[in-house]
């Protein structure tokens, strides 16, 4: 019983330390989610507004369509393929995700030992 008591006084600490990281100490809301931004691609014409707190260093970003993000985890099922966006190595592909509107270019290379997948989306383009 003591074992079980003292478990349940830890568990709130432990959910406490699983924070979402921020970029340059600014918390990052998409959709009023807060998420980890590095891991999200969002499609640029797809956003209506961004949104910055410098007070409580926070940054809104609100979508016109709330279209489905994709996980790069559920597309890509094989941990044995090298996945690419924009040129970035993807690593632990079930923690980000993408709008698909936003893929402009995906190549299959199936030439080398282990296959890759590269995306390019429209955060890649030059303007």
């Amino acid at each position: 019983m003591k074992k079980l008591i003292y478990i349940l006084l830890l568990l709130p600490f432990a959910v406490m330390a699983q924070e979402t990281p921020s970029v340059n100490g600014y918390k990052t809301f998409l959709d009023n989610k807060q998420v980890d931004i590095t891991h999200y691609f969002i499609d640029p014409d797809n956003v209506a507004d961004i949104r910055t707190d410098k007070n409580t260093k926070e940054v809104y970003i609100t979508r016109k369509e709330q279209t489905d993000l994709v996980c790069l985890g559920d597309l890509i099922k094989d941990n044995k393929i090298n996945v690419t966006v924009n040129g970035t190595v993807i690593e632990n592909h079930e923690t980000y995700f993408m709008e698909t509107t936003t893929i402009t270019d995906m190549n299959i290379d199936k030439t080398t030992e282990i296959p890759s997948i590269n995306f390019t989306t429209k955060n890649n383009r030059k303007e």
